[in-house]
């Protein structure tokens, strides 16, 4: 996608998350007060049957009293008014006493045709839940009856009554209970919101503006890198990392721009380099016909080193990178190669260098010899190039040995110098491009050499303990034999 349309793809996602309406604190918050009624319910439905069984009792013992005075009175002396007041203080119709087995109704008024429930508090099988919730359900006009234990020492009292000022207190007792679980939900729903969002989803918001601003132009981004909040708690956390994240990111941006510069940089010096080769080529075919014995010995390497530079700058711009080639393992001597790269690296060298080849005269390596002369080239080019810039000490000659031997079906060669060494603070980004610890180098030498190597299935390290000041820097190279074939 181009830069403009991702900008504004961008742009568009943010201006839908800002016109959000039904957001994350909303949603929290029906859903806090959804929680709240649905508790407010399940504590409801045990309330309410309390509150029926309370009244049922009240109504029973306002009957004990009612019997009291009414069984106290002798027969047909209560007046027709008083019985009525005991009747209308129960609530009832019909009062009825049982006693040494005699049944006896204290106070009449209307009696009912038919009786539609009986409620009896002497048996265990009463439930008062279920019967709650059908008293709500109940159709309007039933007539109830409630049974319970009698006063001074009677079997039973039972009183009949209209069910309708049970449900309407019921429901009057409802209507409050739901009022008060309202406010309470509303309350607490609106608490739990506020603290939500201070504590997840404001730091959250924040997380997701720094992405929005950061994602539209990360590789001018250094400003929009997130502060971590520095709280202990897992957005905090999130916010740590989120930083280093983006930090790495704008870091790798930044080198992957610095390549892209590079590589185009490259590919033109490559197109120019390579006619330029090319001229020199035709000179140094020329040159090589002279009868100077100098320049018959060196007219040869000449050659070899133009062609090998305009291969590889013909491979670099045919497939546009610097890709090597699969390598084309042969047997051959690594003395003769190791002498060849040390009398190039001689040339070039400014200063005396000693050069020491301790590799054994018939030590073959199964490998792709041009591979392998790129690899000791770089790895000598270093070494040279530090004892240059290396003072010189008494006792302490500027030295570059290579040595090798067989270790377990693995070849192993060693570039040993008496320079000042790695710096401790470059080993870690020793094979990384671009991070030469060295003035005016280009960082690049180990990395084409440790490439090469991995090619054909070894390995480069740095020798442990033998990369301080007073030692100088010794590089390994492992490549095993068993492994490579010719192609």
């Amino acid at each position: 996608m181009p830069p403009g349309e991702g900008l504004a793809a961008n742009g568009i996602l943010a201006k839908k998350r800002r016109t959000v309406r039904f957001g994350l604190a909303t949603r929290v918050l029906l859903l806090n007060t959804a929680f709240v009624i649905a508790a407010a319910t399940m504590i409801y439905i045990p309330a309410i049957a309390t509150y029926r069984e309370n009244w049922l009792w009240q109504r029973l013992s306002a009957a004990y009293t009612a019997a009291l005075v009414l069984d106290a009175a002798p027969k047909a002396m209560v007046p027709p008014e008083l019985s009525r007041k005991l009747l209308d203080s129960v609530g009832a119709r019909i009062i009825v006493l049982s006693k040494h087995g005699t049944k006896r109704i204290l106070a009449a008024s209307e009696l009912p045709r038919r009786v539609d429930e009986v409620y009896d508090f002497r048996q265990s099988a009463y439930q008062p839940l279920p019967e709650a919730i059908a008293t709500l359900m109940a159709p309007p006009g039933r007539v109830i009856t409630i049974v319970g234990e009698a006063p001074t020492g009677g079997e039973w009292i039972a009183i009949t009554m209209d069910e309708a000022p049970l449900i309407k207190a019921m429901r009057a007792y409802s209507l409050r209970l739901l009022a008060v679980t309202l406010i309470m939900s509303s309350i607490v729903a609106n608490l739990a919101t506020v603290a939500i969002v201070v504590m997840v989803l404001r730091p959250v918001r924040r997380l997701t503006d720094n992405l929005i601003e950061f994602g539209a132009n990360p590789e001018n981004s250094s400003r929009r890198i997130i502060v971590p909040s520095g709280g202990n708690h897992e957005i905090a956390y999130a916010e740590e990392e989120l930083a280093i994240m983006q930090h790495v990111l704008v870091r790798e941006l930044q080198e992957k721009k610095h390549l892209a510069a590079l590589g185009l940089a490259v590919a033109k010096i490559n197109h120019d380099m390579r006619n330029m080769l090319a001229s020199a080529q035709l000179l140094s075919d020329r040159l090589a016909n002279a009868d100077d014995p100098l320049v018959q010995r060196l007219a040869p390497k000449l050659v070899a080193t133009l062609d090998r530079a305009i291969r590889f700058c013909q491979a670099t711009l045919t497939y546009g990178r610097a890709a090597d080639d699969p390598p084309k393992s042969t047997r051959f001597p690594l003395h003769g190669l190791v002498a060849e790269v040390m009398e190039m690296i001689g040339l070039e060298a400014r200063g005396e260098i000693e050069f020491v080849n301790a590799v054994a005269a018939d030590f073959e390596l199964a490998a792709d010899r041009e591979q392998m002369f790129r690899v000791l080239m770089n790895l000598l080019r270093n070494g040279a190039e530090a004892l240059e810039n290396a003072r010189a000490e008494p006792g302490r000659p500027k030295r570059i040995r290579v040595l090798s031997w067989l270790e377990d079906k693995t070849a192993v060669i060693e570039v040993a110098d008496t320079g000042p060494g790695v710096p401790a603070s470059a080993r870690a980004r020793l094979f990384t491009a671009f991070s030469s610890s060295r003035s005016g180098g280009s960082g690049l030498g180990l990395v084409i050499a440790a490439d090469l190597v991995r090619g054909h299935g070894g390995a480069i390290t740095l020798v442990p303990g033998a990369d301080d000041e007073n030692s100088g820097a010794k590089f390994r190279v492992t490549l095993p034999q068993a492994a490579i074939g010719t192609h």
